[in-house]
């Protein structure tokens, strides 16, 4: 998508300033991070009365998303101004999923852009911990280690294995090059498997109506998927009886995306090793959810992502959008909006 916005006017020539609607809690950590850039000036409000007591709310722009910033106001916002860009923070838009629908976003030419690419080495490198966590044996090498005793067990590798990924989106490629380097095959599952193999980091891609072969030859299954219609409870029953008895399941994708109850029956009945999630149906993952207290079973709260550079990737994404749209090119992560990411 190019950022020209012919439809709705083009952003303001260079000189004048650009007012940009930052809808988020005043209070959040990543307004710390916020970039100084001349010629911009950040409105900050979660609620529509506090952007509508800035006098220049009427020639604000460009809106920013950042989670858990209210996305009604984002609705309220789009009748008050003339937006000609949106950004999400966060690389899923699935939050957004409502405020698209109604505002016919996807039917408009002001371009949706998100937080693509500002976290996929730390969930790649988490996807990587997960399958050695399994791989090696780590809580019987620890168990060892507190109890004293010297288990002279064989030593599984992971090159030769074969990793899984469901969705082969900017995430999936990151995982795609750490597993490579650990000599493993790369099999993908993708929508459109005619945009092919993502320069030769997968070996195989199919599309969605072949999953289960993947599901089947895989070692180790990691879903990347967005949460979209198309995809939710993407991966249940039939998938999981498809997987190796000795295979595992990670999910860094989204939560909506995996059938927790058909999850749990396969790991109740052994029908893989174990799993690793990092994203839940619903967040934060309820005391009385039967995915706790599994020892097969590595939870982590979403922050598989949040790393100590969170703020400024993320911002650097933003900002690499802006410049693209300040400058008439491409939008760097353009979101499709009738898919929904």
């Amino acid at each position: 998508a190019k950022s020209s916005f012919l439809t709705r006017g083009t952003m303001k020539q260079a000189g004048s300033m650009i007012y940009v609607a930052v809808v988020c809690p005043k209070d959040s950590k990543m307004l710390n991070y916020m970039p100084k850039i001349p010629g911009v000036e950040f409105l900050v409000a979660n609620d529509i009365k506090t952007f509508q007591s800035y006098p220049k709310i009427k020639s604000t722009e460009a809106v920013l998303w950042i989670p858990p910033g209210d996305t009604k106001v984002l609705g309220e916002l789009w009748s008050t101004i003339d937006a000609k860009w949106i950004h999400s923070f966060f690389a899923g838009v699935d939050g957004l999923a409502d405020f698209v629908k109604e505002k016919k976003l996807a039917q408009s030419s002001v371009p949706l852009t998100n937080g693509r690419g500002a976290f996929s080495s730390s969930l790649a490198e988490y996807a990587m911990a997960t399958i050695l966590h399994f791989n090696k044996q780590i809580p019987r090498i620890q168990e060892n280690s507190r109890k004293g005793k010297w288990d002279k067990f064989v030593m599984s590798t992971v090159k030769g294995k074969t990793i899984g990924l469901i969705g082969f989106g900017d995430i999936a490629k990151a995982t795609a090059k750490l597993a490579r380097a650990f000599g493993m095959k790369v099999l993908a599952v993708r929508r459109s498997p005619g945009k092919g193999t993502g320069d030769g980091l997968a070996d195989e891609v199919v599309g969605f109506e072949d999953r289960l072969s993947v599901f089947a030859s895989a070692d180790f299954v990691v879903s990347v998927l967005p949460g979209t219609s198309e995809t939710l409870n993407f991966c249940g029953e039939k998938e999981f009886d498809a997987m190796k008895r000795t295979g595992v399941f990670i999910n860094i994708g989204r939560g909506v995306t995996v059938d927790e109850a058909a999850l749990c029956k396969a790991l109740d009945a052994k029908k893989i090793v174990g799993a690793a999630l990092d994203v839940f149906h619903t967040e934060p993952l309820p005391e009385s959810s039967p995915l706790w207290k599994r020892e097969n079973v590595l939870i982590t709260a979403h922050n598989a992502d949040f790393t100590e550079d969170y703020a400024e990737q993320g911002w650097r994404v933003w900002q690499e959008n802006y410049n693209a749209a300040r400058s008439g090119k491409t939008m760097v992560t353009p979101v499709q909006k009738e898919l929904g990411y």
